[in-house]
């Protein structure tokens, strides 16, 4: 947080000095009432405890106990393979470790990321996370648990298969935390302005490097409700994912962007018992018309 400010900071101070911003103060600048007092961000406080206490009682150990459990049962089935690359210099480094657990990471997070988008009935419940009108820090627990399950499933199994892998083949049985914990180069990243992903402070890297890693500026286009923000810019730290996948979208410039959803009632999201139901309400009625249509095409086909 305190990284955050300090670049929101020097972002104030250049704004300030291009004439973009006037007559504002910092705190102002950063802690806007339209913002910070918005009916979406006050749903996404009382939301937050409610979530976080999810994460920490039941996710973290579930997740953590399920990555445990397949790197380890992986790792003894591959090991008698007698595959060993660890004279390699791809293996012997001590610093291979930790970036090999922070790409599987960061993939496990844009593949979760993407189907969520790609897949009806799991949007109805990302579309939890992308109805905040407002974005602030605490936007990025405005996550449905369903959502937190699938994510937690994917990143867990695309770490412990590669980490199970790696180690098998650099014949070192790597302590848990190094791989699947926060690692130096994901605390970095991390760090370094990830709190104004959600936020109203534009952050863009450039050109350049944002072809290569995920600004703040380019997650808030992701969050954009202009047609041809939609389904862009699914990473979280690097941007290899989203070109692979011709989803990347790197602005010229700064733009106007508008959040939350395109369609629908905004106050249908607008308390917390409505963020938890309303998904599943949907979800049923997603199943139950691709039911419809995949009857419907049995019946023309057999016709």
């Amino acid at each position: 947080m305190l990284s955050s400010l300090l670049i929101a900071g020097l972002v104030y101070q250049y704004d300030c000095r291009t004439g973009r911003l006037r007559n504002s103060s910092f705190v102002k600048y950063v802690f806007p009432r339209s913002v910070y007092l918005h009916p979406s961000a006050v749903t996404d406080y009382k939301f937050v405890a409610v979530d976080l206490s999810i994460k920490l009682l039941v996710y973290v150990p579930l997740f953590s106990g399920i990555s445990w459990l397949l790197y380890k049962s992986l790792y003894s089935a591959l090991r008698p393979i007698g595959v060993d690359l660890s004279s390699s210099v791809l293996f012997s480094s001590a610093f291979m470790p930790g970036l090999v657990g922070f790409i599987l990471a960061d993939f496990g997070f844009f593949l979760s990321h993407y189907l969520m988008h790609k897949i009806p009935v799991l949007w109805v419940f990302h579309e939890v996370h992308h109805s905040a009108e407002v974005l602030t820090p605490i936007t990025v627990h405005r996550v449905h648990p369903v959502e937190e399950l699938l994510n937690g499933l994917i990143g867990s199994s695309i770490s412990a298969v590669g980490a199970a892998t790696y180690s098998a083949l650099s014949a070192k049985d790597l302590v848990f935390f190094e791989i699947f914990g926060v690692n130096a180069i994901s605390f970095i990243f991390f760090a370094f302005a990830f709190q104004l992903r959600h936020s109203h402070i534009w952050l863009s890297y450039g050109s350049v490097l944002n072809r290569i890693l995920i600004s703040p500026a380019q997650h808030q286009i992701h969050h954009s409700q202009d047609p041809q923000h939609w389904d862009k810019n699914f990473g979280f730290t690097l941007a290899v994912w989203d070109a692979c996948f011709r989803s990347l979208y790197v602005p010229r410039a700064q733009e106007a962007i508008r959040f939350g959803l395109p369609y629908g009632d905004p106050s249908d999201f607008s308390s917390v018992s409505k963020l938890y139901v309303l998904p599943f309400k949907k979800s049923l009625k997603v199943l139950r018309r691709t039911r419809e249509q995949q009857s419907t095409v049995k019946n023309a086909t057999s016709a």
